[in-house]
C-alpha cells in the first residue's frame, strides 16, 4: 500500500501551505515526508517567506522508494526555483531526474502548484500537451512547455494535478486526498477480482486435470541436521505420502536428519507451555521412521532444482536455526519456488527460512512482506534460565552447541517481516486439539509441533486445490 505524501521543500516556501499539508494529509491517514537536496548533509534548516520561519529537513529526494509514495507534490513559493539549480549544465538538475522518475510512475499522482511548474522546464516534454493551470505570472512559460492551459483554480488530468495560487492550497491538497482514497478502493477491487480470477483458474485446472483422477505432486521436504523435532519431520512425511504424493528429501549437507531427543520423549514436559508435548504413539511412529530406510540418503540443497518439484516444505526444529534458516541454496529454492507460484510451506522455526529470505525485486523486503503468516509466539520462546543442547535420537553424533534458550524471537521478527499490510499470527492458546495453520497464496505456515498435523493436511489440501 502506497500510504506516503512526499513535498519538495526549500526556502522562501509559503508557509501557510506547508502548514495545511503537515496536517491535512496526516488526517488523512497518509505520512508526509518532506524532501530536499541535502547535499551529503544530515539535515538542512530552511526559512519560509511569510515570516521567515525555520525548518529542518532531513530526508533527501535522491534516496526516496516511489514504491512507497502516493503522491509527491512540488509547492508554491520559490522552492521550485531554488530546486532547479544544476552544478554542471550539461546534467539536469537532481530534482528534475527525480520528477522524470516521478512520471514514469503512472501510479503515482504529480502535485503542481503556483510557481512550482518552473522546476519543470528543464523536462516540459513530461507536461507538453497535459492539462494545467498555472500561476498567472508563468502564462508565457506554460505556452512554451507546449501545456494545455486551463483556466480553473484547480485542475486535474489523470495523476496530474495542478493549482493557481498559493492560495488554493486547500482545495488542491483535498483533491489529492480525494484520487488517493479512490485509488486505494479500485485497487482493492483489482486485487478481489484477481483473486477471484485466480480461483476460477485454479478450478479449471483441477477440473481439466482430475477427470481421470488425481495426478501426483512432487513435494521436496527439507529438514535440519542439527536436530529436528521429530513430529514437525514425521507428520507432513507420513500425511503427503499417504495422499499419494512423491516426496524427496534434502538437507544442506546431505546427511540424514535425526531428530531431537527430547522430541521422542513421551514425558517430555514443556516447561513454558506446562503441557505434555509428544504423545506416545507419536514418539514411536518417529522412531520407527528414524530407524528405517525412508529417511536415509537425502539430497543436499545445492543439488535440487525447483523445476523438479511442485512444492517446497520445510520441517521445523530448534537445528532448523542452525542450518535452514539463512542458507543460500534453501533460499534458492524457495525464491525459484515463490517466483513460480509454487506452494511454499514452512513450520515452527523454519518460517525463519521465509523472514530471512530478501526479495530484490521488491527492496529487499522478505519475500513474506504484505503476507499473513504464523510464527512462534513470543510467550513460548525459552527465554531466561534456559539452556537448550541438541542431544540426537538414533545417532551417536551430538551437535556440538549449546544455546541460551532460542537464538531469535521468530514472533517479533515476522511481525517486521510481513510489515504493516501483512499480518503475524501468533497465538499462545494454540493447541493439538486448536491448531494453528495459515494459508496465504504461495505461503503455508504452522505454528509449532501442536500443529504439524494440521500442517501436513493444509499442504495435501492446497495441492488439490492446484489439481494434483
Amino acid at each position: 500500500m502506497r500510504n506516503k505524501v512526499g513535498i519538495l521543500i526549500e526556502s522562501d516556501f509559503y508557509e501557510p501551505e506547508i502548514d495545511y499539508y503537515s496536517k491535512a494529509f496526516k488526517d488523512a491517514g497518509l505520512e508526509v515526508h518532506f524532501l530536499t537536496r541535502l547535499w551529503g548533509n544530515a539535515e538542512l534548516t530552511f526559512t519560509g517567506h511569510e515570516n521567515r520561519r525555520f525548518f529542518k529537513c532531513r530526508e533527501s529526494f535522491e534516496g526516496a522508494n516511489l514504491k512507497e509514495y502516493a503522491a509527491v507534490i512540488i509547492p508554491a513559493g520559490y522552492v521550485a526555483d531554488r530546486l532547479r539549480y544544476t552544478e554542471d549544465i550539461k546534467k539536469l538538475p537532481p530534482a528534475c531526474q527525480f520528477l522524470q522518475k516521478c512520471f514514469a510512475d503512472k501510479k503515482l499522482i504529480k502535485g503542481i502548484i503556483c510557481h512550482g511548474s518552473w522546476l519543470m522546464a528543464p523536462i516540459a516534454e513530461l507536461v507538453k500537451g497535459r492539462k494545467m493551470v498555472v500561476h498567472n505570472n508563468l502564462l508565457g512559460d506554460a505556452k512554451l512547455m507546449g501545456i494545455d492551459y486551463v483556466d480553473e483554480d484547480v485542475v486535474v488530468d489523470g495523476d496530474l494535478v495542478s493549482a493557481r495560487t498559493g492560495g488554493d492550497h486547500v482545495a488542491f491538497a483535498q483533491k489529492i486526498i480525494a484520487l488517493i482514497q479512490c485509488g486505494e478502493i479500485i485497487n482493492s477491487l483489482n486485487e478481489k477480482i484477481d483473486t477471484l480470477e485466480k480461483r476460477i483458474k485454479r478450478l479449471e485446472h483441477f477440473q481439466n486435470t482430475n477427470r481421470g483422477g488425481n495426478k501426483m505432486a512432487k513435494v521436496l521436504i527439507a529438514a535440519t541436521e542439527y536436530g529436528s523435532w521429530g513430529e514437525e519431520l514425521q507428520a507432513p512425511w507420513d500425511i503427503i505420502k499417504k495422499a499419494g504424493h512423491s516426496v524427496t528429501l534434502a538437507t544442506r549437507t546431505g546427511k540424514k536428519p535425526y531428530p531431537l531427543q527430547i522430541s521422542v520423549d513421551p514425558n517430555f514436559f514443556d516447561p513454558v507451555q506446562k503441557v505434555y508435548t509428544n504423545p506416545k504413539e507419536v514418539c514411536d511412529r518417529i522412531k520407527e521412521l528414524v530407524d528405517g530406510d525412508e529417511l536415509n540418503n537425502p539430497l543436499k540443497f545445492k543439488d535440487c532444482d525447483m523445476k523438479d518439484y511442485d512444492a517446497i516444505v520445510l520441517t521445523g526444529g530448534l537445528g532448523a536455526m542452525f542450518d535452514m534458516c539463512n542458507d543460500y541454496y534453501l533460499h534458492k529454492l524457495i525464491m525459484d519456488a515463490y517466483k513460480a507460484k509454487k506452494v511454499v510451506a514452512a513450520l515452527c522455526y523454519a518460517t525463519s527460512a521465509l523472514i530471512f529470505l530478501r526479495d530484490p525485486d521488491n527492496g529487499y523486503k522478505s519475500i513474506v512482506y504484505g503476507h499473513k503468516m504464523t510464527a512462534h509466539p513470543r510467550a513460548w520462546d525459552f527465554y531466561g534460565d534456559y539452556d537448550s543442547s541438541y542431544e540426537l535420537y538414533g545417532t551417536d553424533w551430538k551437535p556440538n552447541v549449546i544455546t541460551p534458550g532460542f537464538l531469535w524471537p521468530v514472533e517479533d521478527l515476522t511481525i517486521d517481516a510481513v510489515g504493516p499490510d501483512g499480518e503475524c499470527v501468533a497465538i499462545p492458546t494454540t493447541s493439538r486439539e486448536n491448531p494453528t495453520v495459515v494459508y496465504d497464496g504461495t505461503f503455508i505456515t504452522g505454528t509449532s509441533v501442536e500443529s504439524s498435523i494440521a500442517y501436513g493436511e493444509k499442504v495435501v489440501e492446497v495441492l488439490k486445490e492446484r489439481g494434483f
